[in-house]
């Protein structure tokens, strides 16, 4: 090696030391984008081990105190790995938030120096499993292939179903779902291996619609549905659910009808029983209305399920409410979940008056649906009925401001702006609204 890059290596190197010299017992970590050690990473042939976190995440703090300050994680990752942490909020951050589809935190990435992912770890990990997790990373990067080269590979026709294998899973990994990728995949499969857990996995990270080769393998392996392992039924459900949610999102988009009524039959080829069909069709149907300003069919599914709602006074709430906390109760012990820890109570105040959170999110959603699509007095007056009992229901910001929008529909200007009173003063508590009382009226009516 040149004399002039030793040299140059060799001052990062003992820079970054003396500037982490406090934390000599745990893992010397470079903060944010640390440039320098992509090069170093380069000419050392090392990989990099990124820490992105947040600092509203309980997790990632746990692990900066109690897990990177371990004097044998810092022995090993300090020999093994350049050690990055990146706030989420940073620009590198963001950038590798965007790049890997991160949606979780912490999140640890095993990097090469162009930024190729080798290998993730999700969530808090303890000691032993944090060093188990690296040494897999470091089983992986004797055999790791840029995604360059295998890009290239795949351009010059390599079509070996095991290159495929490897490829796709790499392209899923690095840039999301490959449903174009996954049609190759398929192609190379022989078909009495088109059920194995292996191809299942792949079919349910990559498939995105119901009009594809993959979903219609996906419905036909519910025939053999129960003499299958666990894990293939984890893929073909998620496979499944994942096509529809993303068939779904593509129908509203282009606002198209003909998609949207093939979802439809996925949803009979795909339920366990007609009436789970019905209620998956009807909740489908909404959502489509809602996203779509198809006031038609928004109002047919947003009036019956608002009757229904209106029906029930609050003390029908309650006690369903409290006959779902007597069932938690009573199956906690069994869970393993003692009445003295924080989980158990987390989840009792999560239970706290959720039947009537739920039908109260329920009636604002339609009322709201109708302040932004109605045009009519009396449809007016209906959404009206329903945002009053919202809030009678459960008093929030959002509800009175769907009250306060649909008065000023109606011309009561003076009711109105007291509503959207209520509900800047709610909001204050609830999550910080953003001006003066005075802007947010005027943005309002």
């Amino acid at each position: 090696m040149n004399w002039k890059i030793k040299w140059y290596i060799s001052a990062i190197l003992v820079s970054f030391l003396l500037e982490h010299q406090s934390k000599a017992q745990g893992v010397l970590f470079c903060q944010n984008s640390c440039d320098s050690l992509f090069k170093v990473a380069e000419t050392q042939n090392q990989m990099l081990f990124v820490d992105l976190y947040a600092d509203w995440c309980a997790p990632c703090k746990t692990m900066e105190k109690m897990v990177f300050t371990n004097e044998s994680v810092g022995a090993y990752f300090n020999k093994e790995f350049l050690n990055i942490r990146v706030n989420v909020n940073h620009d590198f951050g963001k950038w590798l938030i965007e790049k890997y589809h991160i949606t979780e935190f912490p999140t640890y990435l095993f990097l090469n120096h162009e930024n190729g992912l080798v290998y993730k770890i999700i969530g808090y990990q303890s000691i032993n499993n944090l060093s188990d997790e690296a040494k897999k990373a470091s089983q992986i990067w004797q055999k790791f292939i840029p995604l360059k080269q295998l890009d290239q590979n795949f351009a010059e026709g390599n079509r070996n179903q095991n290159f495929l294998y490897e490829y796709i899973k790499r392209k899923n990994t690095e840039t999301g779902p490959q449903p174009e990728l996954l049609d190759a995949f398929l192609q190379s499969v022989p078909k009495s291996e088109l059920r194995t857990e292996k191809v299942l996995e792949v079919i349910s990270a990559n498939c995105k619609s119901v009009k594809s080769t993959a979903f219609q393998v996906l419905v036909e392996s519910l025939s053999r549905f129960q003499s299958m392992t666990e894990m293939q039924q984890k893929a073909i459900l998620s496979g499944i659910s994942n096509s529809k949610k993303e068939t779904l999102r593509k129908a509203i988009q282009e606002k198209d009808d003909e998609l949207f009524n093939v979802l439809i039959d996925a949803v009979y080829q795909t339920a366990y029983s007609r009436e789970s069909a019905f209620a998956e069709e009807r909740q489908l149907r909404y959502d489509f209305a809602k996203h779509t300003s198809n006031f038609k069919f928004f109002k047919i599914i947003a009036e019956e399920e608002a009757m229904n709602i209106l029906q029930r006074n609050p003390e029908d709430y309650q006690q369903e409410t409290q006959q779902t906390i007597e069932e938690f109760k009573a199956g906690a012990v069994s869970r393993g979940i003692s009445a003295n820890s924080s989980q158990y109570n987390m989840i009792l105040a999560g239970l706290e008056n959720g039947a009537s959170r739920l039908a109260s999110y329920q009636l604002n959603d339609f009322a709201r649906g109708y302040y932004l699509m109605a045009d009519k007095t009396e449809e007016f007056k209906l959404a009206l009925k329903w945002s009053a009992y919202s809030i009678k229901l459960n008093e929030t910001a959002a509800n009175w401001e769907t009250y306060g929008l649909l008065l000023g529909k109606l011309g009561r200007k003076s009711d109105a702006r007291k509503a959207l009173k209520r509900a800047f003063k709610l909001g204050k508590t609830e999550k910080p609204l953003n001006g003066s009382l005075k802007e947010y009226l005027k943005s309002k009516l």
